[in-house]
């Protein structure tokens, strides 16, 4: 909805999970076609992880191709006060003029240790591997509060080697930075435990080109590809997204990997010993670069 004078668009409370992301995603035509400068958050209720990083990406984007930052106007308080814990704002992407008392803002506390803040994660891989090693830092000093309905020293190790390989994918394939998140949180009675690395690069489908043996008959069963067999666009053989989904069979979770137009989800089942179910979707919403989502849930 674009409003009065202002031209702004009221986005949907849809940043519960990565499905209904998509309606957001939806607007991006909108929003560019337009040049709407603001985004009205007034109806969201709620953002978790997956949402906030790719509405960082977004921002990003339109700040990119337009030369000009969006506005996020009529922010909920416990929304903002979220995002500025989260290290939202420090990145210049938005421009953000209300004020929020100092008083209420989230001081160091439990939250504050079941959360790896947003970080970006350079392209260049000196500089990558150096910021990849101070989040595997932070995720180990705080492991006992983000992993405690699913601690042990081998599950620790386990994240460790999914964040060493999914970040690592930021420099090696997207040719283009992007940002990482961890956080522990409550939906009703369940606690779910969240890793997000979001870039705005070449995507999946693109980093492959030049892999002409590998057959597929759409960028979603390539991305299902790249999850179940050890490929790789950089070598003939490769064990990284295929590496990390073996995990979390292993821990029951699951992934959700979207790469421009394409999506895969692979749910692994908590009762039925793993036992998996796997969702691709083409003719998404384009989106550029390869955002994914991953999770445990207790």
């Amino acid at each position: 909805m674009v409003q009065g004078k202002r031209r702004s668009i009221i986005l949907p409370n849809k940043c519960r999970d990565a499905y209904s992301f998509e309606d957001i995603l939806a607007l991006q035509r909108k929003i560019y076609s337009d040049r709407i400068p603001a985004l009205d958050l007034s109806r969201i209720e709620f953002i978790e992880p997956y949402s906030l990083v790719n509405l960082l990406l977004l921002g990003r984007n339109y700040l990119r191709r337009t030369g000009s930052k969006l506005e996020l106007i009529n922010i909920p308080l416990q929304i903002y006060l979220y995002m500025l814990r989260m290290d939202f704002f420090s990145y210049g992407i938005f421009t953000v003029t209300q004020d929020v008392d100092q008083k209420l803002l989230y001081k160091k506390s439990a939250f504050s240790n079941r959360v790896v803040e947003i970080t970006e994660i350079p392209g260049k891989e000196r500089e990558s591997i150096k910021v990849i090693s101070g989040i595997i830092g932070i995720f180990r000093k705080r492991a006992n509060h983000i992993l405690k309905y699913w601690l042990s020293a081998e599950i620790i190790d386990y994240f460790v080697t999914v964040i060493s390989e999914v970040c690592q994918n930021i420099f090696e394939h997207s040719l283009d930075s992007g940002f990482f998140a961890i956080q522990t949180y409550a939906v009703g009675s369940e606690h779910v435990v969240r890793l997000i690395i979001a870039d705005s690069g070449i995507g999946i489908a693109e980093s492959f080109t030049g892999r002409s043996d590998i057959v597929h008959h759409s960028n979603a069963q390539l991305i299902e590809l790249s999850l179940t067999t050890p490929i790789s666009s950089k070598r003939r053989f490769g064990y990284g997204l295929c590496q990390v989904n073996a995990i979390l069979e292993k821990l029951r979770g699951s992934i959700f990997i979207r790469s421009a137009d394409s999506s895969v989800a692979v749910l692994y089942n908590r009762k039925q010993g793993g036992a998996s179910s796997i969702f691709c979707k083409n003719d998404l919403t384009l989106f550029p670069g390869t955002q994914i989502s991953i999770s445990l849930t207790a």
